[in-house]
């Protein structure tokens, strides 16, 4: 499921779909409960107590998370791990426990007077999770193959698919190719354990003698189903050849194929397990190599990009460090949705020489690992214990079974069994998103009820009001006052999917109307503030670039004040605004922002230094290896204090020796420490390193140029002006060098193309003036030098 009217398309669209059906559902059950049966009645299984302590381990992390909006409603473009996915997967357990039956279940309810029978069950909803496997992969092949966009093009059909669509990536299940490959090697796991467990024909031509309506045909086109869908979903993986998706359906198979013949499940037909030895075999070659992603290679698979994901390494060391760093998040983690807080606060200071040193990362390679960071000890145990019942459940069923004649139970269970395998394994190799939470929810729920079907296993709590009205009454009103707080839920669900909306609109169009209306809508994202402070100090900068007769001061002041009070909260037209600090005072990226925007409205605002400098601090706290941050407060710190600069950057180069703009401010200290030739030396060492980086380009010219070289100096202003032509900086200095070796035409040349590019600038006018006026005698000029 997807919708392309938000910013991000997959995610926040599932979780609104996972928390409206929930919701609804648990509203209409509890209804039916209340008023039509008149008694409260639930169906108990064994894994009902791990369950909700799991759940309420996220609901105690959320109290004391560091980061409450994340906790609650997911970290931004990820959505899928905050709290109120985990209570609408915890309540999707028991809906289907309490309301989804077996086939025998469903007959005996009808043969009963215990009331109507249960409306959906494990066969139908096996059948719409198949169904809608079915559309995915038909979905996810026309994007690999490019048909979507050959549609669009297609002459006389007018249709302008949203441009995420057109990419060959895109897929129903997940933002990238690799969710896609997890998710079908789980359906994969699910195919073969239902193709294994198919009755034999013997039972089936019995079932024919007794039911005249059953056909052969319809056996066997299930099937083919069967084998059509394993087939289609294996090529898919092999076009995506994603890792962690190949382990989990190696991990997965060689359990059941294991099983099967310690057991003995399959002895009447052993050569059922072909399919998943071929699989397994598959697995092997694809996990050593995939000769479709080589040069000779196919171009469809080379056309599949896999996201970037943190290593497990990375992603354990900073769980772990975690839970033991703080006392406080022991127990609670940092709060369910908050890797985020975990990564920054935590990384590793090897993580530096990485390629993606840059990259915050919001989620680990593993849900486990996720579990640990984000809930601590309490979600770890509480989930560990819920993992360790349902082996031990399964254990003594399976173990069971097995022994006896009869072992049509067994393989009726045993595809669910293998599916919950598959995505336990996903958990370890990679993070959770909703389909994979939703499937792992769903195949467990179906899992308890297809155990609370053998005799002697369906437990109920009954309580019954139907000779006490007044209790009637109490549990009525009650459910109107759910019912009104559910319908509640929705109506500032519908504002916060506006704001999103709008937040999209303004991203896509550039629109500031709509990221105010989008930070009105929904007053509780952060997100929105720091992408709408920055679009106000943007407008303030370019306000402040005008020539000065140009510049509306008033305009400019209300820029700077904006782009200030979202970021730091206040009033904006008469309306109380909560800063993005405010609302998380513990993440970086707003620190961050208010730092640059305080930076860069030094000139333009009293103190703007002073509060630059406290939020880089305050960013450093949350973010202690990252060697920017302290770039930046030491070019803050010295202007004032150059032997504070000099300790920043001897620290950002601890943290990363390689950093280039630390290099760089190591050459200036040199220069403001009057030792001319030994920031030229250290920018020559520089430029050899990187000889096309127009930054240092433009410093080694102009210490080349305050050192009296002119002409290296005009050397290194032309090398940046082929690679940028339209660089103002080097072009000014350009025209300065040309001007100091009297090469008049030249520096004229240099001038004109700057003010081309900042029109109305005074000081080149002038300079254009200068050299534009008439030579002066010889005895004037004398006079003059």
């Amino acid at each position: 499921f997807w919708l392309g009217f938000s910013w991000e398309v997959y995610e926040f669209n599932k979780q609104y779909l996972l928390f409206f059906l929930v919701s609804l559902g648990f509203l209409a059950w509890l209804a039916k409960m209340i008023v039509y049966d008149k008694e409260i009645k639930i169906r108990r299984t064994a894994l009902d107590i791990p369950v909700l302590l799991f759940t309420l381990a996220g609901v105690l992390s959320a109290v004391f998370s560091v980061d409450k909006v994340s906790s609650i409603f997911g970290f931004y473009a990820r959505f899928s791990n905050g709290l109120i996915g985990l209570v609408s997967l915890g309540v999707l357990y028991f809906l289907i426990t309490n309301n989804v039956r077996t086939k025998a279940q469903k007959e005996d309810e009808k043969e009963t007077d215990r009331g109507r029978a249960s409306i959906a069950s494990v066969g139908g909803a096996i059948k719409v999770f198949l169904w809608s496997c079915f559309f995915v992969i038909l979905i996810s092949y026309l994007s690999v193959f490019g048909i979507w966009a050959k549609l669009q093009n297609l002459v006389g059909l007018r249709i302008q698919f949203p441009q995420f669509m057109l990419q060959p990536s895109f897929n129903p299940i997940s933002g990238s190719a690799g969710g896609l490959a997890l998710f079908l090697s789980v359906v994969v796991i699910l195919l073969v354990g239902l193709f294994l467990c198919r009755k034999p024909e013997v039972e089936q031509k019995n079932e024919r003698k007794k039911d005249k309506n059953k056909g052969r045909n319809g056996n066997m086109l299930k099937s083919a189903g069967y084998l059509f869908l394993i087939a289609s979903a294996g090529l898919l993986m092999v076009i995506i050849d994603f890792a962690a998706a190949w382990i989990v359906l190696l991990a997965s198979l060689v359990l059941l194929v294991g099983f099967a013949l310690w057991k003995r499940i399959f002895k009447e037909d052993v050569n059922k397990l072909l399919l998943p030895i071929f699989l397994i075999v598959l697995a092997i070659v694809f996990l050593a190599i995939n000769p479709f992603k080589g040069p000779q290679g196919w171009n469809v698979a080379q056309n599949i990009p896999l996201e970037v994901t943190l290593d497990q390494g990375n992603s354990w060391f900073i769980s772990l460090k975690t839970i033991t760093g703080d006392i406080g998040q022991t127990f609670f983690g940092s709060g369910i949705g908050t890797f985020h807080y975990d990564f920054s606060k935590y990384k590793n200071v090897d993580f530096n020489s990485s390629i993606f040193w840059q990259i915050r990362f919001d989620r680990p390679s593993s849900y486990l690992a996720e579990i640990t960071a984000t809930m601590g000890l309490l979600g770890v145990l509480s989930y560990l214990l819920l993992i360790g019942l349902f082996l031990k459940k399964s254990w003594t069923i399976f173990g069971l079974k097995a022994g006896s004649k009869d072992k049509s139970e067994l393989k009726r269970e045993l595809p669910f069994l293998a599916v919950i395998i598959a995505l336990l394994a996903s958990q370890l190799v990679y993070y959770q998103n909703t389909s994979l939470a939703f499937a792992f929810w769903l195949f467990l729920g179906l899992l308890a009820v297809s155990w609370s079907a053998r005799d002697g296993e369906l437990k109920e709590k009954v309580f019954s009001f139907k000779d006490f009205p007044e209790l009637s009454l109490i549990f009525s009103s009650l459910l109107i006052v759910l019912g009104l707080a559910i319908f509640a839920t929705y109506y500032f669900g519908a504002r916060f999917y506006l704001a999103d909306v709008n937040y999209r609109t303004a991203i896509t169009q550039n629109k500031i109307e709509n990221l105010e209306k989008a930070a009105r809508l929904n007053p509780y994202q952060p997100q929105y503030k720091i992408i709408l402070a920055r679009f106000y100090l943007e407008q303030a900068v370019q306000e402040s670039r005008k020539p000065s007769a140009q510049q509306d001061q008033a305009v400019l002041s209300r820029y700077v004040y904006n782009a200030i009070i979202y970021l730091k909260g206040g009033e904006v037209d008469r309306a109380t605004v909560r800063g993005a600090c405010e609302l998380s005072p513990n993440l970086v990226s707003a620190w961050e922002a208010m730092g640059i925007t305080y930076r860069e409205i030094q000139g333009v605002a009293q103190g703007a230094k002073d509060w630059a400098i406290k939020s880089f601090e305050r960013a450093i706290e949350l973010e202690p290896a990252n060697p920017v941050l302290y770039t930046e407060l030491g070019k803050l710190v010295g202007t004032d204090d150059l032997e504070k600069a000099k300790e920043n950057f001897a620290k950002a180069k601890e943290l990363k020796s390689d950093y280039m703009d630390v290099l760089i401010q190591e050459a200036l200290v040199a220069e403001r420490e009057e030792n001319l030739d030994e920031a030229i030396q250290k920018m020559e060492g520089l430029a050899s390193d990187y000889p096309n980086n127009v930054d240092i380009l433009f410093q080694f010219g102009r210490f080349y140029f305050n050192n009296g070289q002119v002409d290296e100096a005009i050397v290194k202003f032309e090398q940046i002006i082929n690679l940028m032509p339209n660089h103002s900086n080097a072009l000014y200095a350009l025209g300065t060098a040309y001007q100091r070796k009297g090469m008049e035409e030249e520096a004229l040349g240099a001038f004109e193309k700057v003010l081309e590019l900042n029109p109305g600038n005074q000081d080149v006018i002038q300079k254009i003036e200068d050299l534009n006026r008439p030579a002066l005698a010889p005895e004037e000029e004398s006079g003059e030098e």
